[in-house]
């Protein structure tokens, strides 16, 4: 059982790299909301969008915290994975319901359908999902799978910030 835990206080670093860039990406899509605050509140898609982009943010952020955490057993970690993998499909499900259902016919914001295409939702929920079950069963592959949402999460929240910053129009 050792080992497993040394296995997993390898990954400290990735974790602290990850959950840096996080932060800093939350710091950034708040500016980037804060710029055009006025027209991001005034319409229900884009604020569940730019919610959206937050909320995969702050998924980075917390399997960081759960990543560094000293000591942990593999079932522990694969626990804590599927727990922020499920919370994060109910989060977003509830925000794309939020935003599909606003009274506008049609989005007099032309970027919130792209800001539906670029977010990587599914793939994100999806992979962390398949992670913490690898994980919790002991595989090591797990960690490497995490890779793959954390990295998701992280470029499509980039591209939602960079949208929201510059595409959003009065």
């Amino acid at each position: 059982m050792r080992t497993l835990r040394l296995v997993v206080e390898k990954w400290a670093t990735f974790a602290e790299i990850t959950g840096e860039a996080a932060a800093a990406l939350i710091g950034l899509l708040f500016v980037a909301v804060s710029i055009r605050v006025n027209v991001i509140a005034a319409s229900k898609e884009l604020r569940n969008r730019a919610a959206q982009a937050l909320s995969l943010f702050f998924t980075v952020l917390l399997v960081a915290v759960v990543l560094a955490i000293p000591d942990q057993a593999y079932g522990v970690l694969g626990g804590e994975l599927i727990a922020i993998a499920v919370t994060l499909v109910a989060v977003l499900f509830v925000l794309d319901r939020r935003a599909r259902s606003g009274t506008e016919a049609a989005s007099s914001q032309p970027v919130a359908q792209i800001l539906e295409a670029v977010s990587p939702n599914g793939i994100t929920s999806a992979l962390l999902l398949a992670s913490g079950v690898t994980v919790a069963l002991g595989g090591h592959a797990g960690l490497y799978i995490l890779i793959a949402p954390v990295t998701a999460a992280l470029g499509g929240g980039v591209v939602s910030a960079w949208l929201l910053l510059t595409k959003v129009t009065e």
